[in-house]
Protein backbone atom coordinates (compact mmCIF):
# COMPACT_ATOMS: atom_id res chain seq x y z
CA UNK A 1 0.00 0.00 0.00
CA UNK A 2 1.71 3.47 -0.98
CA UNK A 3 2.95 5.28 1.98
CA UNK A 4 0.36 8.56 1.57
CA UNK A 5 -2.53 6.32 1.95
CA UNK A 6 -3.37 4.47 5.23
CA UNK A 7 -0.98 5.43 7.20
CA UNK A 8 -1.62 5.00 11.17
CA UNK A 9 -0.14 9.05 12.39
CA UNK A 10 1.74 7.39 15.35
CA UNK A 11 2.91 9.74 17.97
CA UNK A 12 1.90 13.82 18.86
CA UNK A 13 2.07 16.23 15.97
CA UNK A 14 4.92 17.88 15.04
CA UNK A 15 4.78 19.57 12.15
CA UNK A 16 6.36 22.44 13.28
CA UNK A 17 9.57 20.17 14.00
CA UNK A 18 10.40 20.36 10.13
CA UNK A 19 10.15 23.82 9.96
CA UNK A 20 12.40 25.88 7.97
CA UNK A 21 14.46 22.39 6.40
CA UNK A 22 10.55 22.38 4.56
CA UNK A 23 10.76 26.09 3.81
CA UNK A 24 14.15 25.65 1.92
CA UNK A 25 12.85 22.86 -0.36
CA UNK A 26 10.64 25.60 -1.39
CA UNK A 27 11.19 28.15 -4.28
CA UNK A 28 11.38 31.26 -2.78
CA UNK A 29 8.35 33.84 -4.71
CA UNK A 30 6.99 30.39 -6.55
CA UNK A 31 4.82 31.36 -9.23
CA UNK A 32 1.50 29.25 -8.70
CA UNK A 33 2.30 27.08 -11.48
CA UNK A 34 4.86 25.82 -9.50
CA UNK A 35 2.66 24.19 -7.40
CA UNK A 36 1.05 20.44 -9.09
CA UNK A 37 -2.10 19.24 -7.05
CA UNK A 38 -1.67 15.91 -9.34
CA UNK A 39 1.69 15.49 -7.75
CA UNK A 40 0.61 16.16 -3.85
CA UNK A 41 1.21 12.71 -2.79
CA UNK A 42 5.01 13.30 -2.90
CA UNK A 43 3.80 16.60 -0.25
CA UNK A 44 1.31 14.41 1.43
CA UNK A 45 3.91 11.51 2.31
CA UNK A 46 6.02 14.79 3.58
CA UNK A 47 3.63 15.84 5.87
CA UNK A 48 2.82 12.55 7.09
CA UNK A 49 6.32 11.76 8.27
CA UNK A 50 6.25 15.45 9.52
CA UNK A 51 3.18 15.36 11.50
CA UNK A 52 4.28 11.44 12.52
CA UNK A 53 7.02 12.17 15.87
CA UNK A 54 8.07 8.90 15.27
CA UNK A 55 8.96 9.27 11.87
CA UNK A 56 11.31 11.35 10.83
CA UNK A 57 11.80 12.40 6.96
CA UNK A 58 15.59 11.00 6.47
CA UNK A 59 14.37 7.64 7.54
CA UNK A 60 14.64 5.02 5.09
CA UNK A 61 12.47 4.41 2.26
CA UNK A 62 9.20 2.24 3.61
CA UNK A 63 9.23 -1.57 2.67
CA UNK A 64 6.42 -1.34 0.36
CA UNK A 65 8.39 1.58 -0.94
CA UNK A 66 11.55 1.34 -3.17
CA UNK A 67 14.13 -0.92 -2.57
CA UNK A 68 18.08 0.37 -1.00
CA UNK A 69 21.53 -1.53 -2.39
CA UNK A 70 23.58 -2.07 1.15
CA UNK A 71 26.75 -0.56 -0.05
CA UNK A 72 28.93 -1.01 3.74
CA UNK A 73 27.05 1.59 5.88
CA UNK A 74 25.14 3.32 2.95
CA UNK A 75 21.60 2.12 1.80
CA UNK A 76 21.81 3.52 -2.01
CA UNK A 77 17.96 4.33 -3.82
CA UNK A 78 18.12 4.65 -7.23
CA UNK A 79 15.00 6.02 -8.85
CA UNK A 80 14.01 6.74 -12.20
CA UNK A 81 10.67 7.99 -13.99
CA UNK A 82 9.35 8.61 -17.61
CA UNK A 83 6.11 10.72 -18.55
CA UNK A 84 4.61 11.79 -21.68
CA UNK A 85 2.45 15.11 -21.03
CA UNK A 86 0.53 17.16 -23.46
CA UNK A 87 0.08 20.75 -23.04
CA UNK A 88 -2.41 22.84 -24.44
CA UNK A 89 -0.86 25.96 -23.77
CA UNK A 90 2.93 25.94 -23.54
CA UNK A 91 3.98 29.20 -23.61
CA UNK A 92 0.66 30.33 -20.76
CA UNK A 93 -0.62 32.73 -23.68
CA UNK A 94 -4.18 34.49 -23.55
CA UNK A 95 -4.38 34.11 -27.52
CA UNK A 96 -2.92 32.07 -30.28
CA UNK A 97 -2.26 29.40 -27.72
CA UNK A 98 0.61 26.63 -28.64
CA UNK A 99 -0.01 23.10 -27.65
CA UNK A 100 2.63 19.90 -27.74
CA UNK A 101 3.65 17.12 -26.37
CA UNK A 102 6.48 16.93 -23.83
CA UNK A 103 9.03 13.88 -22.88
CA UNK A 104 10.11 14.01 -19.20
CA UNK A 105 12.98 11.95 -18.03
CA UNK A 106 13.51 12.03 -13.83
CA UNK A 107 16.68 10.28 -12.55
CA UNK A 108 17.07 9.67 -8.64
CA UNK A 109 19.80 8.69 -6.81
CA UNK A 110 20.02 8.97 -2.63
CA UNK A 111 22.66 7.35 -0.22
CA UNK A 112 21.21 7.33 3.19
CA UNK A 113 23.75 6.63 6.61
CA UNK A 114 21.64 6.08 10.02
CA UNK A 115 23.69 5.78 13.25
CA UNK A 116 21.00 5.33 16.21
CA UNK A 117 18.62 8.01 15.82
CA UNK A 118 21.63 10.18 13.45
CA UNK A 119 20.73 9.88 10.23
CA UNK A 120 22.91 11.51 6.85
CA UNK A 121 21.38 11.40 3.71
CA UNK A 122 22.52 12.57 0.52
CA UNK A 123 20.50 13.10 -2.47
CA UNK A 124 20.29 13.93 -6.17
CA UNK A 125 17.24 14.72 -8.37
CA UNK A 126 17.01 15.29 -12.19
CA UNK A 127 14.27 16.44 -14.86
CA UNK A 128 14.87 16.57 -18.36
CA UNK A 129 12.13 17.46 -20.71
CA UNK A 130 11.91 17.47 -24.56
CA UNK A 131 9.60 19.65 -26.28
CA UNK A 132 7.74 18.16 -29.43
CA UNK A 133 6.81 21.66 -31.22
CA UNK A 134 8.80 24.82 -31.02
CA UNK A 135 8.11 27.97 -32.65
CA UNK A 136 10.24 31.03 -33.88
CA UNK A 137 13.05 28.79 -33.89
CA UNK A 138 12.59 28.33 -29.82
CA UNK A 139 14.67 25.82 -27.80
CA UNK A 140 12.00 24.67 -25.10
CA UNK A 141 14.03 21.88 -23.95
CA UNK A 142 15.73 21.63 -20.43
CA UNK A 143 17.52 19.68 -18.35
CA UNK A 144 17.25 20.57 -13.92
CA UNK A 145 19.41 19.34 -11.75
CA UNK A 146 19.37 19.14 -7.29
CA UNK A 147 21.90 18.09 -5.56
CA UNK A 148 21.34 18.14 -1.87
CA UNK A 149 22.47 17.14 2.04
CA UNK A 150 20.47 16.44 4.88
CA UNK A 151 21.27 15.61 8.84
CA UNK A 152 19.24 14.70 11.45
CA UNK A 153 21.12 14.57 15.18
CA UNK A 154 19.48 13.39 18.15
CA UNK A 155 21.66 14.28 21.42
CA UNK A 156 18.90 13.29 23.16
CA UNK A 157 14.96 13.61 23.80
CA UNK A 158 15.40 16.95 24.05
CA UNK A 159 18.35 18.29 21.96
CA UNK A 160 17.36 17.55 18.37
CA UNK A 161 19.66 19.61 15.59
CA UNK A 162 18.83 19.54 11.80
CA UNK A 163 20.38 20.75 8.97
CA UNK A 164 19.98 20.74 5.43
CA UNK A 165 21.93 22.37 2.26
CA UNK A 166 21.62 22.06 -1.45
CA UNK A 167 22.23 23.23 -5.03
CA UNK A 168 20.13 23.65 -7.78
CA UNK A 169 20.11 24.27 -11.77
CA UNK A 170 16.67 25.27 -12.58
CA UNK A 171 14.39 26.41 -15.06
CA UNK A 172 10.93 28.74 -15.35
CA UNK A 173 8.43 27.70 -17.01
CA UNK A 174 7.47 29.99 -20.16
CA UNK A 175 4.89 32.43 -19.39
CA UNK A 176 5.88 32.12 -15.37
CA UNK A 177 8.36 34.49 -13.10
CA UNK A 178 10.19 36.82 -15.11
CA UNK A 179 8.74 35.45 -18.47
CA UNK A 180 5.21 36.59 -17.99
CA UNK A 181 2.80 36.94 -20.68
CA UNK A 182 4.19 38.15 -24.08
CA UNK A 183 7.70 38.13 -22.86
CA UNK A 184 7.55 34.04 -22.87
CA UNK A 185 6.86 34.17 -26.17
CA UNK A 186 9.40 36.50 -27.60
CA UNK A 187 12.33 34.78 -25.14
CA UNK A 188 13.85 32.25 -27.19
CA UNK A 189 14.33 29.81 -24.44
CA UNK A 190 13.49 29.04 -21.27
CA UNK A 191 14.95 31.39 -18.26
CA UNK A 192 17.62 29.79 -16.24
CA UNK A 193 18.74 30.29 -13.00
CA UNK A 194 21.11 28.68 -10.15
CA UNK A 195 19.67 28.35 -6.42
CA UNK A 196 22.01 27.47 -3.23
CA UNK A 197 20.27 26.97 -0.15
CA UNK A 198 21.38 26.29 3.44
CA UNK A 199 19.22 25.73 7.02
CA UNK A 200 19.10 24.34 10.06
CA UNK A 201 17.12 23.85 13.41
CA UNK A 202 17.71 23.41 17.21
CA UNK A 203 14.44 21.99 19.23
CA UNK A 204 15.12 22.54 22.78
CA UNK A 205 13.13 20.85 25.01
CA UNK A 206 9.87 18.25 24.65
CA UNK A 207 6.51 18.05 24.31
CA UNK A 208 7.24 16.78 27.96
CA UNK A 209 8.37 19.46 29.41
CA UNK A 210 6.71 22.98 30.61
CA UNK A 211 7.61 24.44 27.39
CA UNK A 212 10.00 23.71 24.37
CA UNK A 213 11.86 25.90 22.08
CA UNK A 214 12.56 25.85 17.96
CA UNK A 215 15.20 27.53 16.79
CA UNK A 216 15.65 27.63 13.05
CA UNK A 217 18.03 29.72 10.48
CA UNK A 218 18.35 29.42 6.49
CA UNK A 219 19.76 31.57 3.79
CA UNK A 220 19.19 31.57 0.17
CA UNK A 221 21.18 32.79 -2.92
CA UNK A 222 19.48 32.98 -6.47
CA UNK A 223 21.28 34.04 -9.39
CA UNK A 224 20.04 33.72 -13.00
CA UNK A 225 22.47 32.42 -15.78
CA UNK A 226 20.46 34.28 -18.82
CA UNK A 227 18.90 37.39 -20.77
CA UNK A 228 20.74 39.20 -18.13
CA UNK A 229 19.15 42.81 -19.41
CA UNK A 230 16.26 41.34 -18.39
CA UNK A 231 17.28 39.13 -15.17
CA UNK A 232 20.27 40.68 -13.45
CA UNK A 233 18.25 43.23 -11.21
CA UNK A 234 15.76 40.07 -9.63
CA UNK A 235 19.01 38.08 -8.45
CA UNK A 236 18.52 37.71 -4.44
CA UNK A 237 19.38 36.36 -1.44
CA UNK A 238 17.50 36.10 0.94
CA UNK A 239 18.48 35.62 5.46
CA UNK A 240 15.44 34.32 7.86
CA UNK A 241 16.08 33.04 11.44
CA UNK A 242 13.18 32.59 13.68
CA UNK A 243 12.29 31.06 17.14
CA UNK A 244 8.97 29.34 18.72
CA UNK A 245 8.14 28.39 21.82
CA UNK A 246 5.63 25.71 22.28
CA UNK A 247 3.03 25.38 26.04
CA UNK A 248 1.47 22.27 26.13
CA UNK A 249 -1.60 22.64 27.48
CA UNK A 250 -3.38 19.65 27.16
CA UNK A 251 -1.93 15.80 26.42
CA UNK A 252 -1.60 16.63 22.22
CA UNK A 253 -2.55 20.34 22.06
CA UNK A 254 0.31 22.72 21.89
CA UNK A 255 -0.11 26.86 22.00
CA UNK A 256 2.88 28.44 20.35
CA UNK A 257 4.09 31.60 19.91
CA UNK A 258 6.91 32.87 17.34
CA UNK A 259 8.94 35.58 16.07
CA UNK A 260 10.96 35.13 12.19
CA UNK A 261 12.84 37.78 10.76
CA UNK A 262 13.68 37.93 7.59
CA UNK A 263 16.44 40.04 5.35
CA UNK A 264 16.17 39.86 1.53
CA UNK A 265 18.84 41.75 -0.73
CA UNK A 266 18.72 42.50 -4.50
CA UNK A 267 22.91 42.82 -5.10
CA UNK A 268 22.22 44.17 -8.68
CA UNK A 269 19.45 47.04 -8.94
CA UNK A 270 18.72 48.22 -12.03
CA UNK A 271 19.37 51.88 -12.18
CA UNK A 272 16.69 54.64 -11.78
CA UNK A 273 14.40 51.83 -10.01
CA UNK A 274 13.70 51.74 -6.39
CA UNK A 275 15.52 48.97 -4.68
CA UNK A 276 13.23 45.94 -4.02
CA UNK A 277 15.61 45.36 -0.63
CA UNK A 278 13.60 44.99 2.53
CA UNK A 279 13.10 43.46 6.02
CA UNK A 280 10.43 41.64 7.13
CA UNK A 281 9.14 40.78 10.81
CA UNK A 282 6.44 38.48 11.75
CA UNK A 283 5.16 37.78 15.06
CA UNK A 284 2.65 34.28 15.19
CA UNK A 285 0.28 33.06 17.50
CA UNK A 286 -1.36 29.33 17.25
CA UNK A 287 -1.61 25.96 17.99
CA UNK A 288 -0.71 22.54 17.10
CA UNK A 289 -3.03 19.89 18.50
CA UNK A 290 -3.86 16.33 17.63
CA UNK A 291 -7.69 15.52 18.00
CA UNK A 292 -6.99 12.16 17.20
CA UNK A 293 -3.93 10.17 15.77
CA UNK A 294 -5.99 10.94 12.63
CA UNK A 295 -6.65 14.23 13.12
CA UNK A 296 -3.90 16.68 13.10
CA UNK A 297 -3.38 20.77 12.30
CA UNK A 298 -1.00 23.42 12.63
CA UNK A 299 -2.96 26.99 12.54
CA UNK A 300 -1.27 30.29 13.05
CA UNK A 301 -2.39 33.80 12.79
CA UNK A 302 0.43 36.30 12.08
CA UNK A 303 1.66 40.01 12.07
CA UNK A 304 3.51 40.79 9.28
CA UNK A 305 5.82 44.20 8.44
CA UNK A 306 7.58 44.73 5.40
CA UNK A 307 9.83 47.70 5.36
CA UNK A 308 11.71 48.16 1.90
CA UNK A 309 15.33 50.41 2.52
CA UNK A 310 14.47 53.14 0.25
CA UNK A 311 11.23 55.52 0.09
CA UNK A 312 10.34 55.13 -3.22
CA UNK A 313 8.86 51.96 -2.27
CA UNK A 314 5.77 51.34 0.50
CA UNK A 315 5.81 49.35 3.66
CA UNK A 316 3.32 47.77 4.49
CA UNK A 317 2.05 45.79 7.60
CA UNK A 318 -1.18 43.75 7.86
CA UNK A 319 -2.43 40.32 8.80
CA UNK A 320 -1.54 37.00 7.88
CA UNK A 321 -1.84 33.57 8.54
CA UNK A 322 -1.20 29.51 7.73
CA UNK A 323 -3.23 26.33 8.22
CA UNK A 324 -2.34 23.02 8.02
CA UNK A 325 -4.62 20.15 8.69
CA UNK A 326 -4.10 16.33 8.30
CA UNK A 327 -7.15 14.20 8.29
CA UNK A 328 -7.11 10.56 7.99
CA UNK A 329 -11.60 9.22 8.61
CA UNK A 330 -10.76 6.12 7.19
CA UNK A 331 -8.02 3.99 6.26
CA UNK A 332 -8.14 4.14 2.63
CA UNK A 333 -8.94 8.17 3.07
CA UNK A 334 -5.97 10.83 3.22
CA UNK A 335 -6.84 14.71 3.54
CA UNK A 336 -4.77 17.58 2.98
CA UNK A 337 -5.72 21.15 3.48
CA UNK A 338 -3.94 24.08 3.85
CA UNK A 339 -4.13 27.77 3.51
CA UNK A 340 -1.65 30.31 3.77
CA UNK A 341 -1.80 34.37 3.41
CA UNK A 342 2.04 36.31 3.30
CA UNK A 343 4.14 38.41 1.17
CA UNK A 344 5.87 37.08 -1.55
CA UNK A 345 8.54 38.84 -3.93
CA UNK A 346 7.07 40.56 -7.14
CA UNK A 347 7.97 38.98 -10.53
CA UNK A 348 7.49 42.32 -13.00
CA UNK A 349 5.49 44.73 -11.22
CA UNK A 350 5.18 46.12 -8.05
CA UNK A 351 6.54 46.13 -4.50
CA UNK A 352 5.71 42.90 -3.78
CA UNK A 353 2.79 40.24 -4.16
CA UNK A 354 0.12 39.73 -1.24
CA UNK A 355 -0.45 36.20 -1.34
CA UNK A 356 -3.64 33.73 -0.45
CA UNK A 357 -3.94 30.80 -1.36
CA UNK A 358 -6.26 27.85 -0.29
CA UNK A 359 -5.24 23.99 -1.35
CA UNK A 360 -6.86 20.42 -0.47
CA UNK A 361 -5.82 17.02 -1.69
CA UNK A 362 -7.50 13.71 -1.26
CA UNK A 363 -6.24 10.77 -1.71
CA UNK A 364 -8.16 7.57 -1.71
CA UNK A 365 -6.75 3.92 -2.18
CA UNK A 366 -9.37 1.57 -3.92
CA UNK A 367 -7.30 -1.74 -3.54
CA UNK A 368 -3.77 -2.53 -2.59
CA UNK A 369 -2.44 -1.50 -6.20
CA UNK A 370 -4.75 1.28 -7.38
CA UNK A 371 -5.26 4.94 -5.90
CA UNK A 372 -6.50 8.27 -7.09
CA UNK A 373 -5.40 12.04 -6.01
CA UNK A 374 -8.03 14.62 -6.04
CA UNK A 375 -5.84 17.89 -5.50
CA UNK A 376 -7.11 21.95 -6.17
CA UNK A 377 -5.66 25.23 -5.77
CA UNK A 378 -7.59 28.68 -5.48
CA UNK A 379 -5.29 31.41 -4.55
CA UNK A 380 -5.15 35.00 -5.46
CA UNK A 381 -2.22 37.35 -6.16
CA UNK A 382 -2.67 41.08 -5.62
CA UNK A 383 0.40 43.47 -6.77
CA UNK A 384 1.12 45.73 -4.16
CA UNK A 385 1.67 49.55 -5.78
CA UNK A 386 1.29 48.17 -9.28
CA UNK A 387 0.92 50.99 -11.90
CA UNK A 388 -2.19 49.34 -13.15
CA UNK A 389 -3.77 47.68 -9.96
CA UNK A 390 -2.45 44.44 -10.91
CA UNK A 391 -4.78 41.09 -9.37
CA UNK A 392 -4.46 37.85 -10.40
CA UNK A 393 -7.10 34.91 -9.97
CA UNK A 394 -5.44 31.43 -9.77
CA UNK A 395 -7.32 28.28 -10.33
CA UNK A 396 -5.87 24.71 -10.51
CA UNK A 397 -7.99 21.23 -10.51
CA UNK A 398 -6.17 17.91 -11.02
CA UNK A 399 -6.90 14.41 -10.89
CA UNK A 400 -4.49 11.83 -10.95
CA UNK A 401 -5.37 7.69 -10.46
CA UNK A 402 -2.05 5.14 -10.39
CA UNK A 403 -1.66 1.98 -10.29
CA UNK A 404 1.24 0.21 -8.71
CA UNK A 405 1.86 -2.85 -11.34
CA UNK A 406 4.60 -3.78 -8.92
CA UNK A 407 6.54 -2.83 -5.66
CA UNK A 408 9.09 -1.71 -7.80
CA UNK A 409 6.66 -0.17 -10.72
CA UNK A 410 4.16 2.81 -10.49
CA UNK A 411 2.08 3.57 -13.64
CA UNK A 412 -0.09 6.77 -13.52
CA UNK A 413 -2.34 8.67 -15.83
CA UNK A 414 -3.89 12.59 -14.76
CA UNK A 415 -5.11 15.21 -16.24
CA UNK A 416 -5.09 19.23 -14.75
CA UNK A 417 -6.92 22.16 -15.86
CA UNK A 418 -4.77 25.86 -14.60
CA UNK A 419 -6.25 28.90 -15.23
CA UNK A 420 -5.13 32.93 -14.27
CA UNK A 421 -7.64 35.58 -14.51
CA UNK A 422 -5.57 38.68 -14.63
CA UNK A 423 -7.40 42.38 -14.81
CA UNK A 424 -3.88 43.13 -16.67
CA UNK A 425 -4.19 42.83 -19.90
CA UNK A 426 -2.16 39.59 -21.76
CA UNK A 427 -1.92 38.39 -18.65
CA UNK A 428 -4.85 35.58 -18.40
CA UNK A 429 -4.87 31.96 -19.84
CA UNK A 430 -6.21 28.52 -19.67
CA UNK A 431 -3.99 25.40 -19.94
CA UNK A 432 -4.99 22.11 -19.95
CA UNK A 433 -2.11 19.07 -19.41
CA UNK A 434 -2.78 15.46 -20.00
CA UNK A 435 0.18 13.18 -18.94
CA UNK A 436 0.48 9.29 -18.26
CA UNK A 437 3.68 8.39 -17.10
CA UNK A 438 6.09 4.79 -14.96
CA UNK A 439 7.92 5.89 -11.97
CA UNK A 440 10.39 3.02 -11.21
CA UNK A 441 12.75 1.48 -8.51
CA UNK A 442 14.45 -1.55 -7.06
Amino acid sequence: MRQSAGVKFAGHARLERQGYLNDMRKTPGMHFRSFDPAGAAGVLSTLVVAFGGANHALSAAAPEGPAAIQAGPFAITPTTGVEFKHRDNIYLQQNNATDSWIYLARPGLSALLQDRNNTYQLSYKGEAGWYQVSRHNDDNDYFDNTVSGDVHLEFSDRWIAEGVASWASLHEDRGTGLSEGLIGEVLPKPIRYDQGDIGGSLQLGSHKDIGWLLLKAGYMDRQYQNFEELTRGRDRDETAVSATFFHPVAPNTDVLAEYAFKRIHYPNPFEDIPQLDSDENTLSLGAQWEITPNLTSTAKLSYVDKDFKESGREDWDGLGWGLDLLMQPREQDTILVTSARQPEETTLQGDFIKREVLTATWTHQWSDRVYSELGSLLGQDNYAQSFDDREDDILSVSLKVGYEFRRWANVYTGYTYDRKNSNVENLSYRDYVFNIGVELSL
